[in-house]
């Protein structure tokens, strides 16, 4: 009899350490792909940001043959302002130490590359200047907004260089379908960036003004 006990314990041994084994095998597998995405994902945040500092350099030199008339708010209203994408500016945050080209229009393949209009007119006009640009968790883009406080500074140059310097007064947190950071007051010159806070779902919302 106890013979037998001592044969079904061995089994049982052997059976536990052949599930632990192939427990311990998948283990490392899951934690293996969960690292290959993590550097996959590290690795595509970086070629985003390459090709970003890239287009900056082709809106620098765009600058050098622009004359002084030939893009004019006017001008770029005529030529489907709100329906053509191009780059149509800069922003600079020099507290963060970031410098983006601006895109005409907002969609899925631009906001991967640059900071985009999604509301509102570039200065000199009057109105609220929506810019959206991604959370890369500091691999840059609009990661470091939050920041920002109040009197800090953020320039918009256009297409001719012309620099306008907002100053921050507001920065906050909405719900992702809350809309009122486009609101404002329309003789006002205002600025609004957003982009998203990846650990609670929200949307950080900076507000500046000059």
């Amino acid at each position: 009899m106890n013979q037998i006990l001592a044969n079904v314990k061995i089994e049982l041994e052997k059976e536990k350490k052949y599930h632990f084994k192939y427990f311990f095998i998948f283990s490392i597998s899951i934690l293996a792909l969960l690292f290959a995405f993590f550097i996959f994902t590290l690795y595509r945040s970086g070629l985003d940001n390459k090709l970003s500092e890239q287009l900056q350099y082709n809106y620098e030199t765009m600058q050098l043959y622009a004359s002084s008339n030939s893009n004019s708010y006017t001008n770029l209203e005529n030529s489907n302002y709100y329906t053509r994408k191009f780059i149509i500016g800069k922003i600079e945050i020099p507290k963060l130490e970031i410098s983006y080209p601006i895109f005409s229009m907002l969609d899925d393949e631009s906001l991967k590359i640059s900071p985009c209009i999604f509301y509102g007119k570039m200065p000199p006009e009057n109105g609220n200047l929506c810019i959206a640009g991604h959370n890369y968790n500091n691999s840059e883009f609009f990661s470091s907004i939050e920041q920002l406080k109040k009197g800090d500074t953020i320039n918009i140059y256009d297409m001719n260089n012309h620099k306008y310097s907002y100053s921050v007064f507001n920065n906050y947190e909405v719900k992702t379908d809350d809309l009122s950071p486009i609101y404002s007051i329309y003789s006002r010159h205002e600025l609004t960036l957003v982009t998203c806070n990846n650990f609670n779902n929200q949307r950080i919302i900076i507000k500046a003004s000059y």
